[in-house]
């Protein structure tokens, strides 16, 4: 005796409303991921600066004067002493009495970043342009490795 067999569909899955969802759950996921009330620390870059007891000035060459800023941001111009808060008047009368000089600017590797900018900005404010200001800093160098002979 055989029995009458049901004929049965194939399965289907609709795969439309399923891409629907995953997008809405993919939208939900990357706002809610990144937390904006959140700060989140940036990386921080380490940056090898010369040390200012080797960058004294002796004497100046004819083509550039030069600005010395120390570990603590205290400022000195052509080797002369510069009180706080009187760079830019020093600039000033350093570019009045010697026309045409370029400015090179060495820095402790210990200065204070804002030092940096605000000598750079008062150069600016002097008088100099943005091509007469030059940068005397050493090359970061790689440290030797330990287990290498």
């Amino acid at each position: 005796m055989e029995f009458q067999r049901v004929v049965r569909k194939p399965v289907t899955v609709s795969i439309v409303p399923l891409i629907d969802i995953l997008v809405t759950l993919l939208f939900f996921f990357i706002v809610t991921m990144n937390d904006l009330t959140e700060k989140t620390p940036r990386p921080e870059i380490q940056v090898s600066l010369p040390s200012a007891h080797s960058l004294a000035v002796k004497s100046t060459d004819v083509s550039r004067s030069t600005l010395s800023l120390g570990a603590d941001g205290s400022a000195e111009l052509d080797g002369l002493k510069v009180p706080d808060g009187f760079l830019k008047e020093y600039l000033i009368a350093n570019l009045e009495k010697r026309a045409g000089l370029k400015l090179a600017l060495r820095v402790d590797k210990n200065c204070p970043f804002q030092a940096i900018l605000a000598s750079h900005s008062a150069a600016l404010d002097a008088g100099y342009q943005e091509k007469e200001i030059y940068y005397l800093v050493d090359k970061p160098q790689v440290a030797p490795d330990p287990s290498s002979p």
